[in-house]
């Protein structure tokens, strides 16, 4: 590429870009207040009325207590089940250990025997 054609190129770009027709936005003065805020806003309607809602949902005495009661007994009935896990951690510990004794002894009385057969063919 010659410093012409490059010179070319950019002529054409800066003409195109020259010729090309602004966009127009249209704002008025009622869209936006001093504040800030859009107009025709009702921010304060809505978080009251969201707030009114969290209220009715969180303040029921009722439902409070009853929460309360039902609480209590799933922590209850929690407890129990860790009690109940426990003895059965228990006994399966136990049956871990009963088999890996008698896997053992099974073991050790196999190489015994097979050490006596091994003595008995060298003394034989």
């Amino acid at each position: 590429m010659t410093l012409k054609e490059l010179q070319g190129m950019i002529k054409e770009e800066l003409e195109s870009y020259m010729n090309e027709e602004e966009v127009d936005v249209d704002v008025d003065a009622g869209d936006v207040d001093a504040d800030g805020a859009e107009s025709g806003d009702d921010s304060e309607d809505v978080l009251r009325q969201i707030y009114d809602m969290l209220k009715d949902k969180f303040e029921g005495e009722e439902e409070a207590e009853d929460m309360d009661d039902m609480g209590d007994a799933e922590e209850a009935d929690d407890m129990d089940e860790m009690d109940t896990m426990e003895e059965a951690k228990d006994e399966v510990e136990e049956s871990v250990e009963e088999t890996v004794e008698e896997s053992t002894t099974d073991v050790h009385t196999q190489l015994q025997e097979r050490f006596k057969k091994l003595a008995n063919i060298v003394k034989g």
